[in-house]
């Protein structure tokens, strides 16, 4: 009840400082395990990730911000958990599958990082491998235009993506990164930062 009330004061808050505008709901899943796999240049990108999804979002947050007991205690109620970029983030990996074998939903950005304006953006096999891995389909998200005061601020919800190998084997990581290089090219278009990424004939990715 708390957290419902909190998420709705945050988005009256959002609605009031930008122009916001949402697309597709109705493209994620009503249950089950789902992967939203979003772009990510902004710290208010999680804010508005959150608030306006419709069902509640888990996420991994570098573990420096949880340094600080108020903001540790803001970003577990939040949905979020730590991961060290400076290590393997095993860890990190296991609660991400557990929470999708749970039949949660898990946030992530295909890059791992935040990419300011005129960077390179590069894709991580991660989203790519944890979807095999759980059978969980994943749904791009991507999230148009600039923060600034009453900005336009788009985001939208694409179509439910399921990544399995074409003879049901396991994929090799030179294939999870093309899967991870499409999902990014397909989010970055979305928001319209890329030219048409190849058009797939299905939802799914079938490599052999």
């Amino acid at each position: 009840m708390l957290f419902r009330f909190v998420l709705a004061l945050v988005r009256g808050f959002l609605h009031i400082i930008f122009r916001l505008r949402i697309h597709g709901k109705e493209n994620l899943p009503a249950e089950g395990a789902v992967i939203v796999a979003l772009n990510h240049k902004s710290n208010w990108d999680a804010v508005l990730a959150i608030t306006h999804m419709p069902r509640k979002l888990n996420f991994m947050a570098k573990k420096e911000l949880f340094r600080y007991p108020v903001l540790k205690s803001i970003l577990k109620w939040a949905g979020a958990f730590p991961v060290d970029r400076e290590s393997s983030g095993l860890s990190a990996i296991k609660t991400a599958l557990s929470i999708l074998r749970s039949g949660q939903v898990m946030a992530m950005f295909p890059e791992g990082r935040r990419v300011m304006k005129d960077q390179e953006h590069t894709a991580k096999a991660g989203v790519a491998m944890i979807a095999e891995k759980t059978g969980a389909p994943i749904v791009p998200v991507a999230i148009s235009g600039r923060y600034r005061l009453f900005a336009k601020i788009n985001l939208y919800i694409g179509e439910p993506m399921h990544v399995k190998s074409q003879n049901g084997g396991k994929l090799t990581g030179e294939e999870l990164q093309q899967i991870s290089d499409e999902l990014l090219a397909r989010i970055l278009y979305m928001a319209g930062e890329q030219d048409a990424p190849v058009p797939k004939e299905n939802n799914t990715w079938t490599l052999q």
